[in-house]
């Protein structure tokens, strides 16, 4: 017995010299296995861990003889059971020692009793390993000889359990300040891209220059591994990348996104946070796109979690904020509830672009009536003033182009034998041009079926605010962009009930004519 006390001194010794060099948990743990197992003799020394659920103990690590066995033992938590009430089971949920010396005939040892005889184990005894207070698994002996673990060598066992336990609570504390440390740093990073997501705010001059500074911020500030903007194209379910900063931006932009639930590109986290205004979280980027339009890009970039935000104007959604980051990050409250406010920020900013722009239209449309009122004054005058109808011609399409500054103002009547219209007056920078333009009175052909043909025949006004665009206009196209013409307007004009020719206004700006 003096023996088996000296070493089991010795395997204490040996343990506490490895508390003091292993460097994590793990090692701490195969160490002291190995230390206790060559300074005692023991058939075996193991540590088994709790699992997750708190329902099993794990085999982590061990050294001996019986390892094999050891290895392969199914032990539960959970007292009552088979498994559950040997030693290894009521030292975890008593926290405290818990010794079988002469373990073949120990009711305790039933479920394992075959296994034990043909290793031939006499006694066992069972260590608490706690961290914080709390169990986390035990350190598992077992030896050859029955009554072989007297109150002494309980003793020193007692001194082992509560060395390791202090070490596991040195190594937690360890770990909670790299944590914070980790964890405040992030979070400094993440106000630092705030900040200049705020500056960017107040420095950008346009959307599009925002959407590029805050996908900037986030990803050298906020160290996002990208961030990409997607906004809904106009008249259309798609969404389109319009700013993107970060890793493997090729693949992840040439991705679709739609905004369409019943179109498989739509039924994404993008769309259904565009359709939602919810912003969603996730970790788990492979378990969420398999199967889906996106489960070869995600592949390719290695990206693995996301969070994505609405970008809202006026209550409506206009497109969505990505931004893809690492697990860790997307499971940190803080860092999402950053990265929101980001989004937020964002919107915040766009709905005082559109402010702006409103402003800027109004202005622009107040300006173009203003012009059209000294037109409209300009023309009384000329009416007034005429002696004959070519004279009025003339003066009312000087007055016109002068006051409303339109590129021409052009006066043409109908030619009923040739279905052509003639211009008979014309005033304007590119007045000399548009007198050379052909304007058909007939829909068969189709320099009758623009503006000039349209409002001629159905005695309504034809207005083109984009003339360029509009596909009536194709055969005065090129005319039109060598004349500077942006949109067009054809007033039919009357003499009686009978429409007797077309007052055209061309302009060079496009949206120039407003209801």
């Amino acid at each position: 017995m003096p023996t088996t006390l000296a070493r089991t001194f010795a395997a204490l010794s040996a343990i506490n010299e490895a508390i003091l060099y292993a460097r994590s948990p793990d090692e701490l743990y195969q160490k002291v296995c190995d230390a206790g197992f060559s300074s005692a003799d023991f058939l075996a020394v193991a540590v088994f861990l709790v699992e997750p659920d708190g329902r099993r103990l794990c085999f982590a690590a061990g050294c001996g003889d019986d390892i094999a066995r050891l290895r392969s033992l199914v032990i539960t938590t959970e007292a009552g059971t088979p498994e559950g009430s040997g030693v290894g089971g009521e030292a975890f949920r008593e926290q405290k020692l818990c010794v079988s010396n002469d373990y073949l005939n120990d009711p305790r040892s039933l479920a394992w009793r075959e296994g034990a005889a043909q290793a031939h184990i006499g006694a066992a005894a069972a260590l608490p390993l706690r961290c914080n207070g709390k169990s986390v698994g035990v350190l598992y002996v077992t030896r050859s000889e029955a009554n072989s673990l007297s109150e002494q060598v309980v003793s020193l066992f007692e001194r082992m359990s509560a060395n390791i336990s202090y070490a596991l609570d040195n190594f937690a504390r360890e770990t909670a300040q790299q944590a914070s440390e980790r964890a405040t740093r992030r979070l400094n990073r993440m106000f630092g891209a705030i900040s200049a997501t705020n500056e960017a705010i107040l420095r950008a001059k346009t959307e599009q220059e925002l959407y590029q500074l805050v996908c900037d911020a986030a990803v050298h500030g906020g160290k996002s591994l990208a961030t990409i903007v997607l906004l809904r194209e106009p008249g259309s379910h798609w969404l389109k990348a319009v700013a993107a900063t970060g890793q493997n931006l090729e693949l992840v932009t040439q991705a679709r996104y739609s905004v369409d639930p019943e179109n498989p590109y739509g039924r994404g986290i993008s769309g259904e946070v565009f359709r939602t205004q919810k912003a969603i979280v996730e970790d788990d980027l492979a378990r969420r796109t398999k199967g889906t339009p996106w489960e070869q890009a995600n592949v390719n970039t290695g990206v693995a979690a996301c969070v994505i935000a609405p970008l809202i104007r006026y209550g409506a959604s206009v497109g969505v904020l990505q931004f893809f980051i690492s697990r860790s990050w997307a499971k940190d409250e803080e860092i999402v509830a950053l990265l929101l406010r980001m989004a937020e920020n964002v919107s915040f900013a766009i709905q005082n672009f559109g402010r702006e722009a409103d402003k800027a239209r109004i202005a622009a449309e107040e300006e173009h009536l203003a012009r059209m009122y000294a037109a409209l004054s300009a023309t009384n005058e000329a009416i007034l003033r005429a002696r004959s109808r070519a004279e009025l011609f003339d003066l009312v399409c000087e007055a016109t182009a002068k006051g409303a500054k339109f590129t021409s103002a052009t006066v043409a009547l109908v030619d009923r034998h040739a279905e052509l219209l003639r211009v008979v007056a014309s005033y304007g920078p590119n007045a000399n041009q548009v007198r050379n333009f052909k304007f058909s009175t007939s829909d068969r052909v189709p320099e009758g079926r623009g503006l000039t043909g349209t409002a001629l025949r159905t005695g309504q006004p034809a207005v083109s605010n984009d003339v360029l665009a509009d596909d009536r206009m194709a055969p005065w196209h090129a005319s039109a962009r060598r004349a500077g013409i942006a949109s067009s307007a054809a007033l039919p004009l009357f003499n009686g009930d009978r429409v007797e020719g077309v007052f055209l206004f061309n302009s060079p700006e496009c949206g120039t004519f407003t209801p």
